[in-house]
């Protein structure tokens, strides 16, 4: 008999376990099925669904747990995501970059993460996923989501091409006059897939973006 009280208790606390992993995955769950509510299915489009989800709720999960500081919103696909980005201006960079992401991804989602996060400045760098899948409207979609962001400074990033991007420069044309553009790398070197930045050529890429933020933004920021 004196080993029924610790397998009472053992069984106690399994259920208990259990009904705490079940809460949780009902909260994951629910909140899931609330970005599906509030931004649509539609924008499954280009990204796989599952990804879509679970970046987007950890992307609104970081911009909760924002203390005041002051910051600037990054909008972009995996160029953006894998992207270790600097404080520039003095702000914290709020990564929102989501791998197979394209402008039609962000014309819905962009005003959302940024009314969510309030940036001093939005950086825009979209348009790799566009020119490999060859989709038609890209300034049209780029000129929506600018005006989506009106009220905030904006930066453009021009596509920085590779062997899997061989329409870079038409879609890079696409881009000017919209907004301030980021300086063009010229010939960079990719992965073996010819689409992604190799680990050597992000320093330059996060440089080119920096110094023109720094040039046409900075100087209209309040000090911090």
């Amino acid at each position: 008999m004196r080993f029924v009280l610790p397998m009472i208790v053992n069984s106690y606390r399994i259920r208990a376990v259990a009904l705490l992993v079940a809460s949780a995955l009902a909260g994951v769950l629910a909140a899931r099925l609330e970005i599906i509510r509030k931004l649509g299915p539609t924008l499954c489009t280009d990204v796989p669904c599952p990804l879509f989800i679970d970046r987007v709720a950890a992307i609104e999960s970081i911009i909760a747990q924002q203390s005041g500081e002051r910051s600037y919103l990054a909008l972009g696909d995996s160029l953006t995501e894998f992207a270790d980005l600097p404080f520039i201006c003095g702000r914290k960079p709020i990564n929102a970059g989501i791998g197979w992401a394209t402008s039609e991804t962000f014309v819905v989602l962009g005003k959302r993460f940024a009314a969510l996060s309030r940036p001093d400045f939005v950086v825009v760098a979209l348009g790799t996923n566009d020119a490999i899948q060859k989709k038609s409207g890209f300034r049209s979609r780029m000129s929506d989501l600018i005006a989506s962001l009106d009220g905030y400074p904006l930066v453009l990033v021009p596509i920085p091409g590779g062997p899997g991007v061989p329409r870079a420069s038409e879609y890079n044309a696409a881009l000017e006059g919209l907004a301030p553009l980021a300086r063009l790398l010229g010939p960079v070197e990719n992965t073996n897939d010819g689409v992604h930045l190799a680990p050597s050529v992000y320093p330059r890429w996060k440089l080119s973006i920096k110094e023109v933020i720094e040039r046409s933004v900075c100087p209209r920021l309040p000090p911090i």
